[in-house]
């Protein structure tokens, strides 16, 4: 009888954690876990078990019993999305109906709150209980374990797998040191939501909606770019007197509504930096090279903070006011982000909303790009067994998992359903979903999530230099970008920390 894996060494504290999966239905409401598995091999049958301390309501919960006559593919949850407590309880049904298909294949989840899987993936591949499929995941994931994930390009081949209805650039876009580390499943094209409500209310045009289309301010045809974005942010901006921020009595300090948010992109500056055009900051001898327009990109949003005060600091993000999701509020104009911003805008505050193309730096514009996808681990124990379950989330099982995840199918054919279900979400409010279709040429190659030299590390300190931007006033912004630039310089050619 071949040796049977149990289980793996995990210590780890995880907040609200349900490991539904393959298992009982989960207890009424555990809320903190420590979970601790022991790695060991036997020729006798087993059973995995969880164990679940520390819980306001102790359980232990069986998972799935290997069946011996099935070929296990465990598939790993939690560095990219997928932990949340409601994709979970998704997750499991579909589980179910792909084991219920089987007679070659189980498929046991590992599932992960994403802040700690990370370092608990890295520990798994350090002890040799690599799992099989991880994901979903999108490239700062897949960043963090250079080298680890298996080169597809000779499964497409044996398994005859048909790309032909997904376009040739995310193909590529998965290409990582030359190995196709993934294949296209859901994309996040970058547009700007609008609050038309507030443009109404401000007795402004609405953005373009068409690449190339002017804006018309003040009777005037201008070209749709971040100036333009910051002059109309200044129109949407304002105090509680109803003073917008052109006006010399506008009162900084008792904003009630705001023109602009960078959405939940602005925590990395390599991040916000990209919508002032793609680069990668690191040359062919290693050392940093930032580019003149992330530097732009940075000071412009330093003054929409700190100096014309269209846009909210770090403290006003996170006050009463906006709550932590600034566009949801229904007391911001303008939110810059991706298509996955869908999942998190509340009808109640935002009844009437739409996109808009992103806006343009130098005459061109670039429309970051996010997408998940899942990978095979390098280490997979069962790479052929893993690879036909992979074909099932992109193939029959891909538009429940879309569901789950909300991305948009990287395969034309599967785009007009997924828009169908967000018309309903949000009716009756009607949006012009082609202007996300039309972003997807533009986005950023090289991706602004590409791995760098001392990975972890250095996006740390595009963090803190973005932190820096958002929180401090007295900023001298021109000296904290060059005293970044030679630290930046230092971590790429440091040795990475082990």
């Amino acid at each position: 009888m071949c040796k049977k894996l149990i289980a793996v060494v995990m210590l780890v504290t995880l907040a609200g954690l349900m490991l539904a999966a393959c298992a009982a239905p989960p207890p009424a409401a555990p809320q903190i876990v420590k979970e601790t598995v022991v790695v060991k091999e036997t020729t006798a049958p087993v059973k995995e078990t969880v164990v679940i301390r520390e819980t306001a309501v102790p359980v232990a919960q069986p998972t799935a019993v290997p069946q011996k006559d099935r070929v296990q593919v465990y598939w790993y949850i939690g560095l990219g999305a997928g932990a949340q407590p409601d994709q979970i309880k998704a997750e499991k049904p579909w589980i179910d109906k792909f084991n219920a298909s089987q007679t070659e294949i189980q498929l046991i989840p590992i599932i992960v709150d994403n802040k700690y899987a990370r370092d608990n993936l890295t520990a798994q591949i350090a002890a040799g209980n690599s799992p099989d499929i991880v994901g979903p995941v999108g490239a700062e994931g897949r960043a963090a374990f250079p080298g680890a994930f298996l080169d597809l390009e000779p499964m497409v081949k044996e398994f005859n797998y048909n790309l032909s209805d997904v376009d040739p650039a995310f193909v590529q876009f998965y290409k990582e040191e030359g190995k196709l580390v993934g294949l296209p499943f859901a994309i996040y094209p970058s547009i700007m939501y609008v609050n038309k409500d507030l443009f109404k209310e401000a007795k402004l045009a609405l953005p373009p909606q068409k690449v190339g289309d002017k804006y018309t301010l003040d009777g005037k045809q201008v070209d749709w770019n971040f100036d333009t974005v910051m002059e109309v942010a200044k129109r949407l901006t304002v105090d509680k007197a109803g003073n917008d921020a052109t006006s010399a009595k506008f009162d900084p300090k008792n904003v009630v509504q705001y023109g602009f948010v960078p959405q939940w992109v602005d925590d990395d500056a390599r991040w916000l930096g990209s919508y002032w055009g793609a680069a990668y900051p690191v040359d062919a001898k290693g050392s940093a090279v930032i580019p003149d327009n992330w530097k732009a990109g940075w000071k412009w949003y330093y003054d929409a903070i700190w100096k014309f005060r269209v846009a909210p600091n770090q403290s006003a993000i996170d006050g009463d006011l906006l709550k932590g999701n600034a566009f949801s509020s229904g007391k911001v104009g303008m939110a810059l982000t991706h298509l996955w911003y869908t999942c998190c805008i509340d009808k109640k505050n935002v009844a009437n909303w739409d996109i808009a193309v992103v806006p343009s730096y130098n005459g061109k514009i670039t429309a970051k790009m996010h997408a998940d996808t899942f990978a095979i681990m390098k280490d997979s124990k069962h790479p052929k067994e893993a690879f036909k379950v992979y074909q099932y989330m992109l193939g029959a099982g891909s538009a429940d998992l879309y569901k789950i995840y909300g991305g948009l199918p990287a395969r034309k054919a599967q785009q007009a359903d997924f828009f169908k279900g967000l018309d309903t979400q949000f009716a009756p409010n009607k949006v012009n979903w082609q202007v996300a279709l039309d972003m997807i040429p533009l986005m950023d190659i090289p991706n602004h999530q590409v791995g760098l030299p001392n990975n972890n590390k250095a996006n740390d300190a595009f963090k803190k230099l973005d932190s820096d931007i958002k929180s401090n006033e007295k900023l001298d912004v021109d000296k904290r970008i060059a005293d970044f630039v030679v630290e930046i310089d230092k971590i790429f050619k440091e040795k990475p920390a082990q």
